[in-house]
């Protein structure tokens, strides 16, 4: 009868067995995988030198206390180099820049109140000076931005007063710019931009003096400023732009 019995018990166990452990994972929780983290790709933040090339074009006007003098447009080549940093924060791109021209916009007119017969003003613009801010929108290896701040222009004007003199004086302008940019990063380190500046450098009054004639003329000048960039990024600053969950 003993034999019976733990006969049967181990039939039962046997039985029951299967579908208990079929049943454990249903009743046991299991802790799930952390999710990966969230990344916004190209990482846009740190230190960038680089530079550029392109060309400028503007006008250039002249007034006195007898009226309009005329304007003449001044256009010509630029190109030099730039310095900035940035950080992103997920796709905000904040940034500082400062960029330096070489330029040679040049432009002149005759003056329609001269005392010779052919009296004419020049300007030239050898220099371009921006200091700016910048705010972007990384759609990750693509950044569209704005900028903004202050610039710095050397200016050359001359006066010839038709009878074979002339006088020149070089003046530093001062002024403000306000741009937009695209810029596409080609590897990790490297990149390519183009971006436009307006540059208004305001009202600032110029003497000239010859044998013949001497007045002081009021200059008003503005530059439209188009680049072609490639910068080189010396790494992210503070990590790569990845915002991690768990």
């Amino acid at each position: 009868m003993k034999k019976v019995l733990l006969t049967g018990v181990a039939l039962a166990a046997l039985a029951c067995g299967p579908a208990l452990a079929a049943d454990l994972p249903a009743r046991m929780p299991v802790k799930a995988p952390p999710p990966a983290p969230v990344s916004y790709g190209y990482n846009w933040s740190g230190f960038y030198l680089g530079g550029h090339a392109g060309g400028a074009f503007g006008e250039k006007c002249f007034s006195d206390a007898f009226g309009d003098l005329g304007c003449h447009d001044h256009d010509g080549f630029a190109g030099g180099g730039q310095l900035g940093f940035n950080v992103q924060n997920n796709q905000f791109v904040f940034g500082v820049e400062f960029s330096g021209s070489w330029a040679d916009l040049t432009g002149s007119h005759n003056d329609p109140f001269g005392v010779g017969f052919s009296d004419s003003l020049h300007s030239d613009i050898d220099t371009i000076l921006l200091f700016t801010g910048r705010v972007g929108l990384a759609f990750d290896r693509a950044l569209l931005y704005v900028t903004g701040g202050g610039a710095w222009v050397r200016n050359e004007f001359r006066y010839n007063d038709g009878f074979g003199f002339e006088s020149s004086h070089s003046k530093n302008r001062t002024g403000w710019t306000v741009g937009a940019g695209l810029e596409y990063g080609l590897a990790p380190n490297w990149s390519i931009a183009v971006q436009y500046n307006y540059i208004d450098l305001g009202e600032k009054d110029v003497s000239f003096t010859t044998p013949n004639v001497a007045f002081t003329a009021q200059t008003e000048s503005h530059v439209h400023l188009a680049t072609a960039r490639i910068n080189y990024r010396f790494g992210g600053w503070g990590g790569p732009p990845i915002a991690a969950r768990y």
